[in-house]
Order: C-alpha cells, then sequence, then structure tokens
C-alpha cells in the first residue's frame, strides 16, 4: 500500500511517495500548479510529467498507491476544482482514494503531524489556518496580497517602499533603506522604482523580495527595519490569537506551525512574535517539508491517526531526500 502527497504552489510543486512504513520511495520537484496562477493544461502537464517520473522511477510503487492527497494553493477560489480532482482520480488506479484540500492544511500537518493547531503561513502573501478538536477548519487572513495585512513577504516588502518614498518625500527623515532599494533594483532615484513596480509582470514579487533587504538591515540594529519587523510580527499574532479567541481552548495548549520564506529569518521575527503571543503556545518550525503533512492526510484518510513509526520513518526518509537534491 503506497500514500502519495502532493504539495503544490506557484512556483513550485513537490511530489513524494510513501509506503505502508513511512518510508520515502520517491520525491520529485516540479513546476508551479497554483490554478489561479496558470492555466488548467499546463498544470495538468505539471502533475503528468511529475506522476511519469514517478512511475519509471517506482512502478511497483505507483501501482500500489491507494491514497493521494494534493495539497494546492488557490484551491478554495478554484473554479475547477471538479475537473482537477477527475484529472487526479484518472491518474491512479479505480479504487485509489484521492483529496484535495488546503495547503494550509498540509503546512499544518507538517509540524503537527496530523494533530489539531494552528500554522502561520508567511510567504509572498499570509494566512492563519487551524484545524479544530472538531476536525473543522478556521482561518483569518489569506485574502490576497491587496488585502492582507503585512505579517508577509510582500507586506513587509510594501511597508519598506513606504517607507523609502515618505523619505524621498520628506515627510520621515533620510532612512538606509533607500540604498538597499536602489541597490536592489539597480536605479538611482525612488522614482526610477515606480516602473519595476507598476509595469512589471511580477511586481508582486519585486515588491516581496525587499523583505530580504529590511532583515539584513534590521540585523545591523537599524530601527526603521526593526519597526517594520515588528509590525509583521504584531500582524501574525493578531491572527493567531484571532484563530484562539473564536476557536482553541487555550487551558489545553495549543500548537502553533510557523512556515513560509519569511520564517528563512527565524532568529529574528520568531522572538518577535513569541514575545506577543501567550506562554501557552507552543511554536513550531518543522523540519520537513509541507508536502510531509500531505502524506499523512493521505494516511489518515484512510486508516486514521498516523502510528508513531510512520511518522517518525516519513520525517527522517524526507530529509535525507531533501539532502540528497540540495
Amino acid at each position: 500500500m503506497g500514500y502519495l502527497g502532493i504539495d503544490g504552489g506557484g512556483t513550485k510543486t513537490t511530489i513524494a511517495l510513501a509506503d505502508e512504513e513511512g518510508q520515502v520511495l520517491s520525491y520529485q520537484k516540479g513546476g508551479p500548479s497554483n490554478p489561479l496562477s496558470i492555466s488548467m493544461d499546463d498544470l495538468k502537464h505539471t502533475f503528468k510529467s511529475l506522476f511519469d517520473t514517478i512511475r519509471n522511477e517506482q512502478p511497483a510503487g505507483f501501482e500500489h498507491i491507494q491514497s493521494v492527497c494534493a495539497g494546492i494553493a488557490g484551491l478554495e477560489n478554484f473554479h475547477s476544482r471538479d475537473e482537477l480532482h477527475t484529472y487526479l482520480k484518472d491518474a491512479f488506479k479505480p479504487n485509489t482514494r484521492v483529496e484535495l484540500c488546503p495547503d494550509a492544511l498540509t503546512a499544518l500537518y507538517s509540524g503537527t503531524n496530523g494533530e489539531p493547531g494552528i500554522v502561520n503561513i508567511a510567504g509572498t502573501g499570509s494566512i492563519a489556518f487551524g484545524v479544530t478538536t472538531d476536525g473543522g477548519f478556521v482561518r483569518t487572513g489569506g485574502w490576497g496580497y491587496l488585502l492582507d495585512q503585512s505579517g508577509s513577504g510582500y507586506g513587509i516588502g510594501r511597508d519598506a517602499l513606504q517607507t523609502v518614498f515618505r523619505a524621498y518625500d520628506g515627510i520621515i527623515p533620510p532612512t538606509p533603506l533607500t540604498d538597499y532599494v536602489l541597490k536592489r533594483f539597480n536605479v538611482a532615484t525612488p522614482p526610477e522604482l515606480i516602473p519595476h513596480l507598476y509595469s512589471h509582470v511580477n511586481s508582486r514579487m519585486k515588491i516581496a523580495s525587499v523583505c530580504e533587504d529590511v532583515f539584513h538591515l534590521m540585523r545591523t540594529g537599524d530601527q526603521t527595519a526593526r519597526n517594520i519587523i515588528e509590525k509583521a510580527a504584531s500582524d501574525m499574532a493578531e491572527g493567531i490569537l484571532n484563530l484562539i479567541k473564536h476557536h482553541f481552548n487555550r487551558e489545553q495548549g495549543i500548537n502553533v506551525v510557523l512556515t513560509g520564506s519569511v520564517f528563512k529569518s527565524k532568529d529574528l521575527i520568531v522572538p518577535l512574535l513569541k514575545n506577543k503571543l501567550p506562554t501557552e503556545i507552543q511554536l513550531i518550525q518543522p523540519s520537513t517539508p509541507p508536502v510531509a503533512g500531505s502524506i499523512i492526510q493521505s494516511y489518515k484518510v484512510l486508516n486514521g491517526k498516523c502510528p508513531s513509526q510512520f511518522i517518525e520513518n516519513l520525517h527522517t526518509s524526507l530529509a535525507e531526500w531533501e539532502k540528497g537534491m540540495k
């Protein structure tokens, strides 16, 4: 019996096949699969390429897949969800169980190993998502970069750029952020940033990239950069605390998983976030990728709670695969 996990995002898709013991037999990465950013044809091409690779590498393992969980970004707003589900069903044997779920669920389970809790995802965008003790899904944020607050790479980059332009206009004193941002975009003055920020097809990603400059400057002791990161941590805490207030029992202890590119600078932002949350909250940064959560959910829908040995084998083998691919 085999369990296939899929973690699909806007820039890459990761697929892993595990056996009944939790040992990963194949681990593959391919192109994007967020249905809101690519066409259905391109999405199907991404999956077909990855499935063909696994089938060629592990023909017996692929044949014995009994459960598939696909955690896909943007799925909740995707109008062709049924078409995607049908496509995935047709890719495997008729009795294979195929589930589509939010990528936030699989990110959560990569840290809680299938148990209830909250995940705060802070990448280009942001969301606080939770699974309650009765299995319900709850969320705060995740409404897209135009509407979400600053607890994301885009939000941090946007706040930094606003600071640069406020300094240029003379509203606030000059800031070292200006030099960092101008160097990143290879321009001489802030007005020259405008074509990069408004006319580029990937302007959202370009703005989010400024997040790196803010963290770098914060390491030098710059207070302006620290204030921007402090604001991001406050917005993250607000989303987490809102879910706890309405859906969780603080007395039982709550696991909060932290994932996304913003947490690459965990030594800077995690302490700020921790100070804004109750002491009974346990912050977890998974050591394995979100596809681990997809495999765990794939196992759960057929068998219930994953045995500890399955989880231990899964995390160990995924770490080995990750190490080997780098």
